[in-house]
């Protein structure tokens, strides 16, 4: 009988796939094809890339703009599907490996991050989304979970332990099952001998209708742009089998930026969390501290698609105007902060994608939070080539290029294949 585990993304991968974005813009200055041209430019020659675009318009300009940055389109898989969301990391075909070379694909329920019901209209085509997946990397062999759950928040070592959040895997996706009918089913279907449960995700990635967070002065004026709602991996991640990096927030920007605090409440209990936890040789893990972006707050208008996507009318009605503090429904424009983070990065074979933030004009400060995150990153991944991306067009949806993207992992070759 082949045993399957579940691969640590610093392993051998076979594919990247991303969902190219339906709209060039997510405002006049956010460019998004300029963000996908950049993860497609790092990934080549890396692994094969596949693209999946919502239908033939967004194909043709996909190619396009590829072809306008001299990437050959000839060797990339395209397929279509109408998703309108572009994260596949967490709807995206979940595989894992077997020791006899076979692969199997892990089919979890989808409930739209907890912003739609499960029967949803959208919620429902996410979910077959992974088969689609799959079956475009050759993957027919799956095995149905009963839990709610996306990829975004599962962080695997590849020698039996995950990672997740304790509060989004239960009492946010699932809270029809207690604490140990969710872990056990987790540990049978990944063949987990541990997993290392971060009390909460960060402060930015709650629930983006719970009501107003703190602003750049720090009054509670401004929202959360979207969010994944608790993803891991906003702010930790496996670089490799021993080693675990977690975001970090100082004494002194704690108590300079509201902001940070409620962030610094959060990150300390996951850092302690994961400093008292053992690998599967029972030793310490080895723990890197990378730094939390500033931020970088923006004003959504109406005519933004970025706006529509999250603050339009049709969930404003949904919600009944009222958001979950008893506060009303922001009118526009509305102040958001994106989801930044600098441990939403992509790991593929030789090189790791990841994010950065400063342009000119903005302080010198997230200058030296880029390059303090990039010498943290070749600290994790010595030998790696590192590309650093701007990607805030992607954030101010709710995710970032770990979002954006979706690997398959290499199968094991077994000698005379």
């Amino acid at each position: 009988m082949e045993i399957f585990r579940a691969v640590g993304e610093f392993e051998s991968q076979e594919s990247v796939l991303l969902i190219w974005p339906i709209v060039p813009f997510a405002t006049p200055e956010l460019n998004l094809d300029r963000c996908s041209v950049e993860v497609v430019q790092a990934l080549e020659g890396e692994v094969k890339i596949m693209i999946c675009c919502y239908d033939e318009d967004v194909k043709r300009r996909a190619i396009g703009e590829l072809s306008e940055h001299n990437i050959d389109v000839a060797s990339i898989q395209f397929s279509l599907f109408p998703s309108i969301i572009f994260y596949p990391r967490d709807f995206g075909a979940e595989v894992m490996v077997g020791n006899q070379g076979g692969r199997k694909r892990v089919d979890f329920r989808f409930d739209m991050y907890g912003y739609y019901a499960e029967e949803d209209e959208l919620s429902q085509l996410l979910r077959e989304f992974g088969q689609f997946h799959g079956k475009q990397a050759r993957i027919d062999n799956t095995t149905y979970s009963t839990l709610i759950s996306e990829g975004g928040d599962r962080e695997f070592n590849g020698k039996g332990t995950m990672m997740a959040v304790r509060e989004t895997e239960i009492d946010k996706r699932n809270p029809d099952k207690t604490f140990h009918e969710v872990e056990s089913e987790l540990k049978k279907i990944f063949n987990l001998d541990q997993i290392i449960w971060l009390p909460q995700g960060s402060y930015d990635d709650e629930y983006s209708f719970m009501g107003p967070i703190p602003s750049d002065n720090g009054s509670f004026g401004s929202y959360r742009s979207a969010t994944a709602n608790g993803h891991i991996d906003e702010i930790c991640r496996f670089t490799d089998e021993n080693t675990i990096l977690i975001a970090h927030v100082t004494d002194e920007e704690a108590s300079l930026s509201k902001l940070h605090a409620l962030n610094k409440e959060r990150l300390d209990q996951a850092y302690e969390t994961i400093h008292s936890a053992k690998n599967h040789e029972g030793k310490p893990y080895r723990v890197l501290k990378m730094p939390v972006p500033e931020p970088i707050y923006i004003d959504l208008f109406p005519e933004d698609d970025a706006y529509q996507m999250l603050w339009g009318d049709e969930n404003k009605d949904e919600v009944g105007g009222v958001l979950m503090d008893g506060t009303a429904f922001p009118e526009a424009p509305i102040n958001v902060l994106p989801a930044m983070s600098y441990c939403n990065f992509l790991i593929a074979n030789n090189v790791v994608v990841a994010q950065k933030y400063y342009e000119e004009g903005l302080s010198q400060k997230m200058k030296e939070k880029d390059e303090v995150a990039l010498q943290v990153l070749q600290t994790a991944f010595p030998g790696k080539r590192i590309v650093q991306i701007n990607a805030l067009a992607l954030n101010i949806y709710g995710g970032g290029i770990h979002c954006h993207t979706r690997n398959i992992p290499s199968k094991l070759t077994i000698e005379g294949e």
